[in-house]
């Protein structure tokens, strides 16, 4: 009985310390779960509060090219906002400017469209003059007036052309006899150009006859069959005389610039059209608080452009209106040299403005824009007064309640990374690491997910957040913006913790790819390595033998053309092939029994040698020392494996080299975002990521060099414009030439030069003797690029590249030496250069149907390459 109660005891106190553990880990999970709780929830938070800060110091203001945000604080965040008022404030002057400039654009356009204050529809455009308004024209010049509506509606109905062939009497008869100059009277002004300002000056007409005519009264003026294409276009409207294009003009040049200018005129009028319906509308005196008035002289005509209700147009009356209605203004007097304002807009900003739209404001103009601060109209600038008082006055407590979140936040992650893993129980005195499904998970395509995941969730947040401030409730942006905070930091932990479990656990190396990879590599090569012997033994006679009897048979059909012997060619083939084979199968045979021997000799008794397909001695060696064949099949099967994988391993093994690569790479590079405050360890990190940087170059230009070489790459042929190519190639290594002081000088044919080549390997070409020039060219010179196209009547034309520069040391290797591997004309070797740059560069250029040369005089190095020509 009392043994009885004693193991009664023992097993209650056992099942007590039992119930404890599992307490125990359910209060240690429970703890964790908590943990993870409040990390996200402080990390939302933090989120939140940070999105309050910029609710509390930017606002959207809607103007009339849509939203646009303003910050309220600015620089008075040191200050008392209450005592700032909106009218002194950053955000007001920077509204002001943005409204100068738009009534600056919109007098240009009104000046375009009205006659008197009102929409012209019948206003006359000149339109050589207006299509070359930015430039100006000559005093004489030929042009067509059209009137403004036409001109529109031509524009938005489209423009067709017709192709014609014509004799050359019925080009006579389209084209006017004479061309019909405008000349513009410039007496008083300065300059032999006329802005398209200055085409309304005093002008007349005046007929040259045409010489291009007169010139096609020759013999072949009554040929009908001699004809020449043009392209007419269809003239929708006339002009405002009642004619068409070909009327003004004699020559197809003049027709076809004249053509030009008339489309080019009604497409930018259309779109001014449309700019000045939306520009009419917002700033009409009934819709905003926007008080302007333009007044310009133009050829001693008076015009003034204003939405101030007045019949006083003098510059003091005007100037006096604007004033009394206004307490924020603007005045710019460019003739009299006059700038007046109480606001804090420069004069620079104005001029920098009024520079752009020169051609529609003489020097004698004079600009005035005021504020009406009394709002009596509920546009931007009443919006910006409204929203300018909601300013949060708690923006400091919500700065620091945003970084004590993230404090916080960074505790309870430092927390939980050193309790992460531990399952709370023990085994042999050491805590046990509790995993995870998602932990077996490969450890690259974890990371890849992580890093996709991450990225694509935060712009993905950013986008939302941006145009939800824009458009929704403040309230709701901000729960959003919480929402989101708490979805990325689960996703955050769910792949973070993930990875400190791995790393305590030992399994962040044994659950990667690249080593799974390596140690299926390390095996490939013990396995070449000891089948050697046969491989050599073997193959090697045996390729010999076919060589010689196909060379053999070839000679003899070659020499007698007898049919027969091509039936003696194929048996040939076939017998060798058959004794290469028994060959290989009795070496393999005998490696295998020598194997089964050295198993039997180190006590290895249960191993055999496979005995099917072995005859003779073999059979009788392999019986000899089998007699257990149990394994050999598999063997057998794992060794014709290897023999298939072998054959990839030379391709293979110059890839697996960037394995270990991209990871310091990559490791170095999230050392560097660590924020290391030590200067030497910086150092240390700046030396592996720019020698890491360089490896990784010299390891692409090896398999490169070794792709070219073995003829393993793949040409895509397309059509190359070789001068685009060219400048293209210029500009992106633009800041390079100029870290060197070096200076290209292009000289290329007029028009396009095109070459058949594959853009990615012609690139490569290109880029390589530009960055060959970076390394080693004499700093302060000249970079000679010309583009020559050699024609010769008994080749093909060719296209010849030459690159020219001067070397910066001395050059004592010999030019054909320079396109071998791993040669530098840097016989120190200082420079960053591998040696593989010209070798590539000429091999591709080869590749591509195409021939490179090296030439060196003294410190002058040059490049030609040459392409066949592709005509268009």
């Amino acid at each position: 009985m009392e043994e009885q109660k004693v193991q009664s005891s023992q097993q209650e106190k056992k099942g007590l310390e039992e119930k404890k553990k599992r307490n125990k880990n359910k209060s240690s999970k429970a703890s964790l779960l908590f943990l993870h709780l409040f990390q996200h929830t402080f990390f939302a938070a933090a989120a939140a509060l940070t999105v309050m800060v910029l609710l509390g110091t930017c606002v959207v203001i809607k103007t009339k090219d849509g939203s646009e945000i303003y910050n309220i604080s600015h620089d008075n965040i040191m200050t008392d906002i209450d005592n700032v008022s909106f009218e002194d404030s950053n955000m007001f002057n920077r509204m002001l400017g943005n409204s100068a400039s738009d009534i600056i654009c919109y007098g240009a356009i009104r000046a375009q469209m009205e006659t008197d204050g009102e929409f012209d529809p019948k206003k006359k455009i000149d339109v050589t003059a207006f299509d070359e308004r930015y430039y100006g024209v000559s005093s004489e010049y030929i042009t067509a007036d059209y009137y403004l509506n036409d001109l529109i509606k031509w524009a938005q109905a489209g423009f067709q052309y017709d192709t014609v062939s014509l004799t050359p009497k019925e080009e006579i008869a389209f084209l006017g006899q004479q061309s019909i100059f405008r000349v513009v009277d410039l007496d008083g002004y300065s300059g032999g150009t006329v802005s398209y300002l200055n085409s309304d000056l005093n002008s007349t007409t005046r007929e040259i006859p045409s010489v291009s005519s007169n010139q096609l009264i020759s013999d072949d003026f009554n040929n009908d069959s001699y004809r020449t294409t043009s392209n007419l276009l269809n003239n929708r409207y006339s002009s405002a005389e009642g004619k068409n294009i070909e009327e003004y003009v004699s020559t197809w040049a003049e027709y076809s610039t004249l053509c030009n200018h008339v489309v080019n005129a009604a497409k930018d009028l259309e779109i001014n059209y449309k700019e000045y319906l939306s520009y009419k509308e917002y700033y009409a005196s009934e819709n905003t608080n926007v008080v302007y008035f333009i007044r310009r002289n133009v050829g001693g005509d008076i015009q003034v452009f204003t939405n101030m209700n007045t019949n006083d147009i003098t510059l003091s009356g005007l100037s006096k209106s604007l004033k009394a209605r206004c307490s924020r203004y603007i005045y710019y007097d460019p003739l009299n040299m006059q700038y007046d304002t109480n606001t804090n807009v420069g004069e620079d900003a104005i001029r920098y403005v009024l520079n752009g739209y020169e051609y529609a404001y003489p020097e004698d103009t004079q600009i005035m824009v005021g504020i009406d601060t009394s709002y009596p109209h509920k546009d931007a600038f009443y919006q910006g007064k409204t929203e300018f008082g909601k300013y949060a006055p708690y923006v400091v407590q919500y700065l620091a309640g945003a970084v004590f979140c993230l404090f916080m936040y960074f505790v309870f992650l430092v927390s939980l990374t050193l309790k992460e893993g531990r399952a709370g129980r023990k085994e042999n005195g050491e805590a046990v690491m509790q995993l995870y499904w998602q932990d077996r998970i490969y450890t690259e395509v974890m990371l890849a997910a992580a890093v996709l995941t991450g990225v694509g969730l935060f712009f993905g947040t950013s986008s939302l957040v941006s145009r939800m401030w824009r458009f929704v409730d403040q309230n709701v942006v901000i729960a959003v913006s919480g929402i989101l905070a708490l979805l990325f930091s689960l996703l955050f932990s769910f792949f973070y913790y993930s990875f400190v479990r791995r790393i305590k656990a030992g399994m962040l190396w044994k659950d990667s790819l690249f080593r799974k990879l390596g140690m299926t590599v390390k095996s490939l090569i013990f396995y070449a390595y000891n089948h050697s012997t046969s491989i050599l033994r073997v193959w090697m006679p045996f390729g010999i033998v076919i060589l010689v009897n196909a060379g053999v048979t070839a000679f003899m059909l070659w020499k007698f053309g007898n049919s027969a012997l091509l039936a003696i060619l194929v048996i040939l083939i076939l017998f060798d092939g058959a004794v290469g084979y028994l060959l290989y199968r009795s070496s393999l045979a005998r490696q295998e029994i020598l194997e089964g021997i050295q198993l039997i000799r180190e006590g290895n008794l249960e191993h055999k040698v496979k005995e099917e397909g072995m005859y003779g001695e073999d059979l009788i060696l392999a019986k000899a020392v089998n007699r257990i064949g149990d394994s050999v099949k598999e063997a057998v099967e794992t060794s014709m494996k290897d023999e298939r994988l072998k054959a990839d391993l030379i391709t293979n093994v110059s890839h697996d080299i960037k394995t270990p690569l991209t990871s310091i790479i990559n490791y170095v590079d999230l050392i560097k975002r660590e924020n290391v405050q030590d200067v030497k360890v910086r150092e240390y990190i700046e030396v592996l990521d720019v020698k890491s940087q360089r490896l990784k170059q010299l390891t692409d230009d090896l398999v490169e060099a070794s792709k070219i070489s073995s003829g393993n790459i793949v040409l895509h042929w397309e059509k190359i414009n070789l001068v685009e190519l060219i400048n293209q190639t210029i500009g992106e290594f633009s800041e390079k030439f100029e870290n060197k002081a070096l200076y290209p000088v292009l000289q290329t044919p007029k028009g396009s030069v095109y070459i058949m080549a594959d853009s990615r390997r012609i690139w490569r070409v290109i880029e390589n003797l530009f960055n060959n020039i970076v390394k080693y060219a004499l700093e302060g010179t000249r970079v000679y690029i010309d583009i020559t196209i050699m024609e010769d009547k008994e080749t093909t034309a060719q296209v010849l590249l030459s690159i020219k520069n001067i070397s910066a040391q001395p050059l004592r290797v010999n030019p054909k030496e320079l396109t071998e591997r791993f040669i530098r004309g840097d016989e120190s070797r200082t420079t960053e250069g591998s040696g593989l740059g010209l070798s590539i560069a000429k091999n591709l250029t080869e590749a591509q149907n195409g021939k490179f040369e090296i030439l060196m005089d003294g410190d002058l190095f040059k490049v030609n390459m040459y392409f066949p020509l592709l005509k268009e």
